[in-house]
């Protein structure tokens, strides 16, 4: 049997829930990960490369062509698939037409912090860095800030805890995406930094990369011109505006856990 789990994300949480799913049978798999895929050209393309029987297809999807097209394609294929959003063990029971072992202790992983978890991760991984601003429509909360603000770090340990973070860089010369307008500002949190540290953390990073420090990136001016513009930004946006610049990752997150439940939004978005 071959299991492929199809997914949007980095397919962390959805692997978690197929293996632990598969503890509940006495069967022999592989199973294989297509991950990140976002356009029905890469969908297409790796649904055509598979093989058509002794196979189950878990897939996860948040945009609803996505899920048409994969469920089109199943159906017309005749190919067992479970959507993630609606997984259960009795539906693998009734494909693989067998029962759940007695010995098997029942868990309710869909809905435990673990899963949750997994999910957040997954959810900051895939909207990292502004690789995608769909993203900021579904996110608990929303990090922005200059490039080297600490962003990405910051995102995945809040993901740690099981929120779903998004974050986006500002970019002086470029527009910030309208879709930091259309959410609740109380869920925005803006980065800041002090110049001087901004400065060896950016000289740093292209000595890591062994590229040269006398770049417009690592310039006094440009980063003063970034930082003016960020902040304005942020004030723009009201958002929740936060000095890292001697904060550790633990205290700039409790700060906005702190700010979200002050505003009761933890457990539900506005």
């Amino acid at each position: 049997m071959n299991i492929y789990i199809i997914s949007d994300t980095a397919g962390l949480a959805i692997s978690e829930i197929v293996n632990f799913s598969l503890n509940f049978f006495d069967v022999e798999v592989d199973i294989h990960v297509k991950s990140e895929v976002r356009d029905l050209e890469t969908l297409s393309s790796i649904l055509n490369g598979i093989p058509k029987e002794n196979i189950i297809i878990y897939h996860s999807f948040q945009d609803s062509k996505m899920s048409a097209y994969i469920d089109n394609f199943t159906k017309t294929y005749e190919i067992d698939a479970i959507d993630i959003m609606g997984f259960s063990v009795n539906s693998l029971s009734n494909i693989l037409n067998q029962k759940v072992k007695k010995d098997a202790k029942f868990i309710n992983a869909y809905n435990s912090d673990h899963f949750n978890r997994l999910e957040a991760v997954d959810f900051a991984l895939k909207y990292d860095d502004g690789a995608d601003f769909r993203g900021l429509k579904f996110c608990d909360i929303a990090i922005i800030g200059v490039s080297r603000s600490s962003k990405t770090p910051l995102s995945m340990y809040l993901a740690s805890k099981g929120l779903k973070v998004s974050n986006v860089p500002l970019i002086i010369d470029s527009n910030p995406p309208r879709e930091l307008f259309e959410i609740n500002p109380q869920r925005i949190f803006g980065l800041t930094i002090d110049k001087d540290v901004l400065k060896k953390i950016r000289n740093e990073r292209l000595k890591t990369l062994k590229l040269s420090t006398n770049s417009i990136y690592s310039s006094m001016d440009r980063i003063e011109a970034e930082l003016k513009y960020a902040e304005e930004l942020m004030k723009d946006l009201d958002a929740t505006i936060i000095d890292v610049t001697y904060r550790s990752i633990e205290e700039t997150s409790d700060i906005i856990i702190n700010s979200l439940q002050k505003n009761n939004l933890l457990e539900r978005k506005e």
